[in-house]
């Protein structure tokens, strides 16, 4: 009953979610931005006021004729939902003397037709900038994926008045924001749609791969789905118009709701395909394929220029769920009949549609936009994406089973023979396999250190304590010598109580003396067995390749002569071999 339990808790998240973004804004009287050396970022909606037009014949000496009856915005928070007149935005600006200069008025919502900016100081117009998704990128103020205008603000009181109109849903969150901080926001937001276009990109070349090579038309669905979704995401972002079809307007007017058009077209075939639906229900199989078959006329009509933007939009909202709809029952009887894969289905539609409800919601109007509300979908999409990829996993990983446990029982087979049995490092055998790569990379610039330890004082615990103590003085001190050193490097235990540390990419000859240093400390701290306090010395003898040789049997016959030299003084120290 996880399955079961998991959706359950998506259902009751998403509806309370839904309940929190949907709470109703009291009603507030419109405020000042105040812009001064304390604030890098001001968000101007809670301080604004609105006047709005249905015929959009409105200039802005209308406006200015009309201050006295602008209010409040009675909407969801920056979200005028699919609003088809004119808004027209309205606020004042205090700026105080130390905080004159560059600032940026950033309307953060990419699929807008039309963003005007005009500001006013001391009843004079200052500044008129045009913005909006019917510019080319090289004709807008700057080309970023948000509609951003550089302002020079004097000293004093402005104000600013945005006029905005759209075909699509009027999303309008407004910041008044510093070139600074504008750049630092940027950066991390550019490099999490990078992080998503590029999840997105993966699993389209993924899918497409596996399509090639598999001839299954299901992986093709996927692409299909996939690719959709991560361009819709692409364009509904603000990336494409940023650094892919900039100039190209038909582009940005078409895209977002063509490419969703083309995901739920995915969609219903995917499905159909992945959960065998053919097999359980025809009726419901034809019913899928005439849902992909809808999408394929609403896109063609869209394409022809028969409906509109808004329209396609609509068609898209209604038919988005509807895959699921239709096949949840057919993922539920799999499940319970015991597919595993199906429950990854389960799961992921929960989530898919808790994004699906909330971008609704929001191209509706009916809840405020904010950062999270803005990127549920896109979440959402994500998971629900990885979610079917590994239920293809599972498909692939059915057929490759028997051929993956042999390979895995001989690789098995293989680290036994390369493992000391006792302390869990490489054996003589398995150092001499795995230190040859090693070896071939080294080089002056770039040492690799041979280190071979002799431990002092063991034989005494071995008499005193017993064998049972000496084994666990051993698998303590490979232990702790594989934390001095990299993953990268290799530890060895090739005698009784004698061990060999490798270690690659040394500067010099002093960083190989530090490493020689840090195992020589390590190996002689004090230990506890069996709560009686016990310590080991240990004596190092160390040469370097290529500097000493690049044979291992070579360069271990040099180590041990170093190391028989600081037997020979004294034991417990560190010895270099000496130069041929």
């Amino acid at each position: 009953m996880a399955v079961g339990r998991w959706l359950g808790a998506l259902l009751a998240g998403c509806l309370l979610l839904v309940a929190a973004v949907r709470a109703e804004v009291p009603v507030r009287a419109p405020g000042i931005a105040v812009l001064d050396t304390r604030q890098t970022a001001v968000d101007v909606w809670p301080l604004l006021s609105v006047l709005t037009e249905e015929r959009a014949v409105w200039t802005l000496p209308d406006v200015l004729a009309h201050l006295s009856e602008r209010r409040p915005p009675q909407v969801p928070t920056s979200n005028f939902g699919e609003f088809g007149g004119v808004a027209w935005l309205i606020w004042d600006v205090d700026v105080a003397p130390s905080a004159a200069g560059e600032w940026l008025l950033d309307v953060g919502y990419a699929s807008l037709d039309h963003a005007d900016l005009s500001v006013l100081h001391d009843g004079k117009l200052t500044a008129q900038l045009r913005n909006g998704d019917w510019l080319r990128l090289a004709e807008r103020p700057l080309p970023t994926r948000t509609h951003v205008m550089p302002l020079v603000l004097s000293a004093g009181r402005h104000l600013m008045v945005l006029r905005v109109q759209t075909s699509g849903s009027m999303i309008v969150p407004v910041m008044l924001t510093t070139p600074q901080q504008r750049q630092f926001h940027e950066e991390r937001t550019q490099m999490l749609q990078g992080l998503a276009t590029g999840v997105m990109l993966s699993l389209l070349i993924y899918s497409l791969a596996q399509w090639y090579s598999l001839r299954d038309w299901m992986f093709a669905y996927y692409g299909l789905g996939v690719g959709g979704v991560g361009v819709f995401q692409f364009s509904f972002q603000g990336m494409g118009m940023q650094h892919v079809w900039g100039n190209t307007l038909w582009v940005s007017e078409l895209l977002p709701p063509a490419c969703i058009l083309v995901g739920v077209i995915g969609a219903f075939l995917f499905i159909d395909r992945a959960l065998e639906i053919r097999s359980m229900s025809l009726r419901l199989s034809r019913l899928m394929r005439c849902g992909a078959l809808v999408c394929t006329v609403a896109l063609v009509l869209l394409l022809a220029g028969v409906i509109t933007y808004r329209d396609a939009q609509r068609i898209a909202k209604l038919m988005g769920q509807v895959p699921t709809i239709l096949a949840l029952p057919i993922a539920w009887r799999r499940w319970r009949l015991g597919d595993r894969a199906t429950g990854y289905i389960l799961v992921g539609w929960g989530i898919y549609t808790a994004g699906v409800v909330v971008l609704a919601l929001l191209i509706s109007g009916r809840i405020p936009a904010t950062p999270v509300t803005m990127h549920v979908f896109q979440v959402a999409s994500l998971v629900e994406m990885v979610m079917w990829q590994v239920v293809m996993g599972i498909r692939i990983d059915t057929l490759r089973r028997a051929a993956e446990q042999d390979r895995h029982d001989g690789e098995r087979l293989r680290r036994l023979a390369d493992t000391d049995a006792l302390t869990g490092v490489l054996n003589r055998r398995g150092l001499q396999e795995a230190v040859v790569p090693m070896l071939q990379r080294g080089r002056p610039d770039a040492l690799v250190g041979i280190y071979l330890i002799d431990l002092d004082g063991f034989k005494p615990v071995n008499d005193r304590h017993g064998h049972h103590a000496g084994d666990s003085v051993l698998i303590e001190i490979a232990a702790r010598l594989g934390t001095q050193v990299r993953q990268t490097d290799l530890v060895a235990r090739i005698g009784g109580d004698e061990f060999v540390v490798v270690v690659g990419d040394l500067r010099n000859e002093e960083a190989a003396m530090c490493i020689g240093d840090k195992l020589l400390q390590t190996a002689q701290t004090p230990m506890s067995l069996q709560g009686v306090a016990c310590s080991v010395g240990a004596t190092i003898g160390y040469a370097l390749a290529p500097t000493d040789g690049s044979d291992i049997g070579h360069l271990l016959a040099r180590a041990d002569q170093a190391l028989y030299a600081g037997k020979q003084a004294g034991k417990r120290q560190l010895r270099r071999a000496m130069p041929a």
